[in-house]
């Protein structure tokens, strides 16, 4: 499962608030055991639901294939 995660900052004095960061987690469910075990799939119901799993797919592609890359040369 990814997890997107985004951080604001805010001025307490004003109130502002700005983003300063941001990034996706990977993160796995595990058993009892601490083995990893199957979630069932989520499915996007919404257009904005939709993107953001594509855009998660396509990361995954690249994480795999830049793991790939890493490999060979290692």
């Amino acid at each position: 499962m990814e997890v997107g995660i985004k951080v604001i900052a805010e001025n307490t004095r004003t109130q502002e608030q700005r983003h300063v960061n941001s990034g996706f987690f990977t993160m796995i469910s595990v058993d009892d055991s601490g083995k990893p075990q199957a979630v069932p799939p989520l499915e996007p119901g919404t257009p904005d639901e939709h993107r953001r799993q594509a855009a998660a797919a396509l990361r995954k592609s690249m994480r795999q294939e830049m793991e790939q890359r890493y490999a060979a040369i290692c």
